[in-house]
């Protein structure tokens, strides 16, 4: 996994400076990650690697008592070492763990004035990384508060090693992940021994066919996309000036990187007052601290008129209130079989295969067709001013029980 991540999804140069750490929800890396990054470590021997390490109590302790004070002294010492390290050229990796009970019972109004303030600061960092500054990407971290949420039907100390492993199967780094081969101690005894399991190449050929599934949408012009499924049947118009796109990416100083692993997707940009119709989220989705299941909405000319939630209902207001773009759709994603000619199946990914809700928006938007509120990425554009793309502060994708037409 630390190969996966340091070769493939920052494609780390020899002697490039490397932080670790997360800054969307944790402030700082979760301590249970000490062993993925050991590992990143070993892997990336001989660049000079910088850990922010998180204090989940304490955070939780600044948002039970309100204190906005210390939170943005927090907020403004973690931006100033990000922008710091991209003066120095380094790459940043950042590891998500999903910690869904951290901020349980606190007020949503809170957690969004909160989460306003962290995008205050945070926000411009993050956009000029989505802009290529540097290389940069995600990636799960296993955490005994997130195995509890994705295995509660498992005895308790089998809960974190099935993580382990569903992220693993997740990212292609096991033999039982879909197009890859299996691992070198798995021959039967007298049996030659089949070619030795690499994972980076596994990868390297995985983007290829994600390369080559984009192109071939790009080449289709399609001007239209709809997502059909339980509770969905919802329409998007495609702009003329809109690209069909990978997560693999490349930095100004011209190195390719993957900003997220695992990555399934190929996505662009629908033009931000098309949406018509409704949709059903069908996984459970984690914004600002705050847990959301069950939502349904409902667009018309592009917006959000009707939303409501099983749980989180407070959270999900809050979440459209965010500014003018939070209730507009600014990405919509084509998941499985990218391979070209096939049509799009989510069943033909390690993700899905998994039957699991991950409870981790890393994961769970790589099991399955999905959409995302608020921002788009500009680059899925190729007009120099997309006044066509939405612009928000937020950015959530909804992972959808749907099918995906195109016309």
């Amino acid at each position: 996994m630390a190969e996966v991540i340091v070769r493939i999804g920052l494609n780390l140069q020899a002697r490039q400076p490397l932080l670790i750490t997360e800054p969307y929800e944790l402030q700082g890396v979760h301590p249970e990650a000490t062993p993925l990054i050991e590992a990143i470590k070993a892997v990336a021997a001989g660049s000079d690697v910088t850990v922010i390490p998180s204090d989940p109590a304490r955070l939780h302790a600044l948002l039970a008592t309100d204190d906005q004070r210390s939170y943005e002294g927090l907020i403004r010492s973690h931006t100033r070492r990000l922008t710091q390290h991209l003066a120095r050229g380094g790459a940043f990796l950042f590891l998500q763990g999903s910690q869904p009970q951290l901020m349980a019972g606190l007020p949503a109004e809170r957690l969004a004035t909160f989460d306003r303030l962290k995008w205050r600061h945070l926000g411009p960092v993050i956009q000029r990384l989505v802009r290529g500054a540097t290389q940069w990407t995600l990636a799960p971290a296993p955490s005994s508060m997130w195995a509890d949420a994705a295995f509660a039907d498992l005895p308790a100390a089998d809960r974190l090693p099935a993580l382990w492993q569903t992220v693993f199967q997740a990212l292609r780094v096991s033999g039982s992940s879909v197009g890859g081969g299996l691992p070198p101690d798995s021959t039967p005894s007298g049996h030659k021994a089949p070619p030795t399991f690499d994972p980076t190449e596994q990868w390297r050929l995985h983007l290829a066919a994600l390369a080559r599934r984009r192109d071939e949408l790009n080449a289709a012009l399609h001007r239209r996309i709809r997502y059909v499924g339980p509770g969905t049947d919802l329409t998007l118009e495609l702009p003329r000036s809109q690209v069909w796109c990978t997560a693999q990416l490349v930095s100004k100083a011209g190195v390719p990187f993957v900003v997220n692993v695992p990555t399934e997707e190929v996505f662009t940009a629908p033009h931000k007052n098309s949406a018509s119709g409704r949709l059903r989220v069908a996984r459970p989705v984690v914004h600002g601290g705050a847990v959301i299941e069950g939502i349904e909405l409902e667009f018309r000319r592009g917006r959000v008129v009707a939303a409501q939630a099983r749980t989180g209902q407070d959270a999900l207001q809050h979440l459209l209130a965010t500014d003018r773009g939070a209730g507009r759709i600014g990405e919509v994603a084509i998941v499985g079989n990218v391979g070209g000619s096939l049509p799009p199946d989510s069943a033909s990914t390690p993700a899905w295969q998994t039957g699991r809700l991950f409870h981790h928006t890393l994961l769970d938007e790589n099991a399955a067709n999905h959409l995302a509120l608020g921002d788009a990425y500009p680059f899925c554009s190729r007009s120099l001013l997309p006044w066509a793309l939405n612009s928000s502060q937020v950015h959530l994708d909804l992972p959808l029980d749907a099918t995906v037409e195109l016309s």
